[in-house]
């Protein structure tokens, strides 16, 4: 294999990285502390963020029909213009509206495209080691979470918040360019969406069961903080949890994608989001101390790492809506609805396994 592939898969790494971690709440912070100081609602402000994040995960499926239409060198060179174009215009906003068409729009857009670029062209290059490979670039999404906020904050402490975005802009111009397609391809618009896709029973599993975990994967991460101040805890503690399950949901997604290389991308699926089930609904439900709690976000946050995409933000909201029917003090809903959702989702799947090869112990 071309050893170039791992100068590729750290660009898609980086991709990751960068595009997640430059959607955080600390340019709203600072804009807020030192550009608009209390002129704009803070609610106002905080869509600048959230647009982005809509931007990032709507724009997925018009991203996958633009690649096929155009091929990815032409669609690269959009998402790179859009990337850095929207970080540095962002630079000279002085009103909010300027933030809502430069950070929202133009890198919110930009930055879904690169996100399915990134997912399309790294695998390319990987044949024996492709889960593996899958693992450590969306591995990229956590460290950039976790780890961009520290990088801007310095930035606007030293430097401003003007040139926080043009650095991050010039970032993202360069690790775009490391995201090289390896075989150049353009289906053209008569082929770009195949509905007969839609008549394989084995695909519908797929999806079933993909969009039942993807809803519970974020419902902890929201409500553990909450949850550990109600059981008379520090919102520091709450805090750490959160940053745990970021450090061990980065293991989680190369572990799974290794793993899965070996014994099968199916199999590792299933025992993964059991564990993910039977955690939240043996463990969580029964937590009431701080260690307790650790214990679950651990193993919680390696056994999710499998389980990416920016669609699993509907899970905290359906989430939520239970819990407001039910007992709004009781955090017994949410636990039930992620336990549940994991669950029958590894029951899917293992419906699926059976579908594509008979035997326990096949690798699929």
């Amino acid at each position: 294999e071309d050893p170039y592939r791992w100068f590729v898969l750290l660009g898609g790494f980086l991709a990751q990285a960068i595009s997640m971690g430059t959607l955080s709440s600390i340019m709203q912070d600072y804009y807020d502390r030192q550009v608009f100081k209390g002129t704009v609602d803070s609610t106002q402000l905080s869509f600048v963020g959230t647009l982005g994040f809509m931007f990032s995960g709507l724009l997925g499926p018009v991203s996958q029909i633009l690649v096929s239409a155009f091929g990815t060198r032409w669609v690269m060179f959009i998402a790179t213009i859009l990337i850095s174009s929207g970080l540095i215009f962002a630079s000279f906003s002085v009103e909010l509206w300027h933030l809502y068409m430069t950070q929202s729009i133009l890198h919110g857009i930009g930055a879904a495209i690169l996100n399915i670029l990134s997912m399309v062209i790294a695998p390319q290059w990987f044949s024996k080691r492709r889960g593996f490979a899958m693992g450590v670039m969306m591995s990229g999404a956590g460290v950039g979470g976790g780890g961009m906020p520290f990088l801007m904050n310095e930035l606007n402490e030293n430097l401003g918040g003007a040139w926080c975005y043009r650095v991050l802009g010039i970032i993202s111009f360069v690790v775009s360019l490391m995201c090289k397609d390896k075989k150049p391809n353009r289906h053209g618009w008569r082929n770009v969406i195949d509905f007969k896709i839609c008549k394989d029973s084995k695909f519908i599993i797929w999806c079933i069961a993909g969009n039942l975990s993807m809803m519970a994967y974020f419902v902890p991460v929201f409500y553990l903080p909450s949850h550990a101040t109600k059981l008379g805890l520090l919102p520091s503690q709450g805090s750490m949890l959160v940053a745990v399950f970021s450090a061990v949901n980065i293991i989680g997604r190369v572990l799974s994608g290794y793993l899965g290389d070996n014994f099968g991308a199916v199999n590792i699926n299933i025992i993964f989001l059991l564990t993910c089930g039977m955690s939240s609904l043996f463990i969580w439900t029964m937590a009431t101390s701080y260690v307790a709690l650790m214990i679950f976000i651990v193993i919680y946050g390696v056994m999710s790492g499998s389980v990416f995409s920016l669609s699993a933000r509907l899970g905290p909201s359906m989430a939520g809506a239970i819990q407001t029917a039910t007992d709004k003090n009781s955090y017994f809903a949410q636990q039930l609805f992620t336990g549940l959702a994991f669950v029958l989702s590894a029951i899917v799947i293992i419906v699926l396994k059976f579908k594509l090869k008979r035997g326990v112990f096949v690798k699929v």
